[in-house]
């Protein structure tokens, strides 16, 4: 009972320390591409009404919005940048948990299942650059589909495999329907290789031979690129390779047909639940086929991002085929089972090597450019099928088949999809090992064997602490170096100091001069932060290349009738996307570029207004550096909000490279005036001088002269902090460049944003 209840607190403290590191991870980045805020804005448009596809724009399936509304409703809880990180930690902490308890119930070693959470977490880091992305929750639902199904075939419970098959498989193909069909034909695959006859053998014959070419059809479009083309040729190969060495129902069905219609009834019955809940919501039926699954199989020629094959693939890929096929004529050959328990050790061990911080490399991509192609070695039995229970009913040649299928996840896009569609090569990685483990130790002395074994157990334990700390350093690091971004519903995050002063003067300014918001491409966490709502509900990241010539007239109608709205452009995101020769344009963008001019920039942002309109740029500054040899001091404008508290002295802060103390504004070594001016940015009122402390009663424009102590920094590196007499922070206006404000419509030229 002691050894019981230590297991149970070190398992609870490992897991405490990962869900610490992943709340400090999540809660300290802000990717400037904003899918996050894309998925944000269109649940919330759900939330109140809207019908998807055919009001509310989404590429992912209805399900993902009827789960997610249930569940805001239950608990009561607001779509925002805090509800969202919630979710992504709790998907990625189950997902890593379902790993986890596979391994355990698989092997019974608990220190190899401690291993598998730490590696899986690990493994899945990116989940703090997408959160609330649809990704997190597929990931988590394929987790879950490998637990639940391997616990119903070791309990040699085939309907209930069957059932969890058509459940889980629906789900998934309801949220993202390529990861559906996946698992699907996975689960489908796993069934059918339990049923004898003629009829189950013909069944499954045609049922390989499509999953084989079902990478090439997958991928016809862009098979002209060289990386589409490795890609089909190795997920091909991987899938043959685990096909060949999952073990099949020769004389004695495993499965009845009987459990086969069970589990088809589910994924029938599941899925009419869910087309009929949209429609009673209001989408209509070709809105429901259109959004679900005609519009993402035309997504690749939209937009996709090629993976970086690493040399050798192809070559390991067909040598594991041709080993498995060498097994397949001389079953049981001891030479050739040592040669691929050894491969799996060897494997392993290299694998082990990706979490070392001084190698730059990427875990996934090592995974599924080497690990998917050994998938077929790992999932062979090495033993005798009655010495870990019978070969159909173990995790690994399920696991294997969710893997290899899985692994597609990552075309057209390999980015986050490529940890998403791989994560399940660390508990297969860590199941295979230790059967290789014990099959080469195979007729040693019972004390060599405890000692390889607890030997190989204890660098997993190594490892596993490892990671904990790598993971718990560099969240520490980056809380410690970021500060409260303080924006409604992200109270939680915290960010560097010039990008959260520059979130934060953005969303200011949306607010006091905007009644509507759109942005380049679509960044809609400022909507959420700001309150100021979209032109319509077709809200994506790239809507230039993904809404039709109509959704654009319906925001062109929007925004010409609506003079106080405001355009938003990310130049970073920008510049990338056209580095991967994508160009916006379309309707909407011949609309902005002839009807909008820049106000101001800040960090990568640019803030645009009507032509023949000017605004106040709030919270933000110009710099003019004195002489000291002349007794000409410098001179600090302001642009400020009215602030009913007093301010005392004002701080200027280097914030950019690093973040320290440049200057303190006190009676003693600053002059202040204050310009009443309105949001147009005209002055209502002549400047007048004021003493310390002064406070704000309306927009106005403070000029601050003083002489420094020392050589300030670049001006537009400066952060002016606002203080009152107690020393509380009441203000702030980021400093910068001259260059960054207003540019007239006549001045900016017609290809600017691109």
């Amino acid at each position: 009972m002691t050894k019981a209840i230590l297991k149970l607190f070190a398992s609870l403290a490992l897991a405490a320390a990962l869900v610490t590191a992943g709340y400090g991870l999540l809660f300290t980045i802000f990717m400037l591409y904003d899918d996050e805020g894309y998925v944000l804005i269109s649940l919330k448009h759900f939330g109140e009404g809207g019908a998807l596809y055919d009001q509310v724009y989404s590429q992912y399936g209805p399900l993902f919005y009827l789960g997610y509304d249930t569940l805001r409703r239950i608990l009561g809880f607001e779509w925002n940048s805090t509800a969202g990180r919630l979710i992504t930690l709790v998907n990625w902490t189950g997902t890593a948990v379902c790993c986890a308890w596979v391994v355990y119930r698989a092997r019974g070693l608990w220190l190899a299942a401690l291993f598998a959470l730490a590696d899986v977490f690990l493994f899945l880091w990116i989940m703090i650059h997408e959160p609330m992305h649809p990704g997190g929750t597929l990931a988590f639902l394929v987790a879950l589909g490998a637990w639940v199904g391997y616990e119903a075939l070791r309990a040699g419970r085939p309907a209930a495999f069957a059932i969890t098959v058509g459940m889980i498989g629906t789900a998934l193909l309801c949220i993202k329907v390529n990861v559906g069909i996946f698992f699907l034909t996975a689960g489908a695959l796993r069934l059918l290789m339990g049923i004898s006859g003629r009829i189950g053998r013909t069944c499954l014959g045609v049922l390989m031979a499509g999953s084989i070419l079902m990478p090439a059809a997958l991928m016809t479009k862009l098979l002209g690129e060289s990386w589409v083309i490795r890609f089909a040729l190795v997920t091909a190969l991987s899938i043959a390779s685990v096909v060949t060495a999952t073990p099949v129902a020769s004389t004695q069905p495993v499965i009845s047909w009987r459990a086969i219609m069970i589990g088809v009834g589910t994924a029938l019955a599941l899925l009419a639940a869910i087309s009929l809940a949209m429609i009673i919501r209001g989408t209509a039926w070709a809105e429901l086929l259109e959004g679900m699954l005609l519009g993402p199989f035309r997504h690749p020629l939209v937009y996709s991002f090629a993976l970086r094959w690493r040399p050798g693939t192809e070559f390991v890929a067909s040598g594991a085929l041709l080993l498995l096929l060498a097994l397949r004529r001389r079953p049981g050959d001891l030479r050739l089972l040592k040669t691929v328990a050894w491969v799996r050790l060897l494997a392993l061990a290299l694998f082990q090597l990706t979490l070392l911080p001084w190698l730059e490399t990427s875990q996934a991509a090592i995974a599924l450019c080497f690990g998917v192609p050994l998938a077929g070695l790992f999932a062979l039995p090495l033993g005798k099928p009655d010495e870990y229970g019978r070969s159909w009913t173990a995790a690994q040649p399920w696991l294997a088949l969710l893997l290899v299928f899985q692994a597609l996840h990552a075309y057209p896009i390999a980015g986050s999809q490529l940890n998403w569609g791989t994560f399940l090569w660390v508990p297969l990685m860590v199941l295979g090992g230790f059967e290789a483990l014990d099959f080469l130790l195979t007729g040693k002395t019972p004390q060599r064997r405890r000692v390889v074994r607890a030997s190989a157990l204890g660098a997993l334990a190594g490892l596993a602490v490892f990671m904990i700390a790598r993971l718990g350093q560099i969240a520490t690091v980056q809380w410690r170096g970021s500060e409260p971004l303080g924006l409604k519903g992200a109270e939680r995050l915290r960010l560097p100091s010039d990008l959260a002063a520059a979130l934060r003067t953005l969303t200011t300014n949306i607010q006091a001069h905007g009644e509507m918001l759109f942005s380049l491409p679509g960044t809609f966490s400022f909507n959420l932060w700001s309150g100021v709502p979209p032109p319509t509900l077709a809200d994506v990241t790239h809507w230039f290349s993904l809404l039709s010539a109509e959704q654009q007239r319906s925001i062109i109608d929007r925004l010409e009738a609506s003079p106080r709205s405001l355009f938003l452009v990310q130049h970073n995101i920008l510049h990338a996307i056209i580095a991967e020769n994508f160009r916006a344009t379309g309707p909407v963008m011949d609309y902005l570029r002839t009807h909008y001019h820049r106000a101001f920039a800040i960090e990568g942002y640019s803030l645009w207004v009507r032509n023949g309109r000017e605004v106040a740029p709030l919270s933000t500054g110009k710099i003019e550096p004195g002489d000291e040899k002349d007794g000409r001091p410098w001179r600090l404008d302001l642009t400020l909000a009215a602030c009913p508290a007093e301010i005392a002295s004002i701080e200027l802060w280097e914030v950019v490279d690093s973040r320290w103390l440049a200057a303190r504004l006190v009676p003693d070594n600053a002059k202040v005036e204050i310009t009443p001016i309105g949001l147009d940015c005209r002055p209502l009122a002549s400047a007048r001088p004021t003493g310390w402390p002064f406070r704000i009663k309306q927009v106005s424009l403070v000029t601050c002269c003083f002489m420094p102590n020392r050589p300030l920094p670049s001006g537009q590196n400066l952060l002016a902090v606002l203080l009152d007499p107690t020393g509380r922070r009441v203000g702030e206006a980021r400093v910068l460049p001259a260059n960054a404000f207003s540019l007239p419509p006549a001045v900016v030229p017609p290809a600017s944003l691109k």
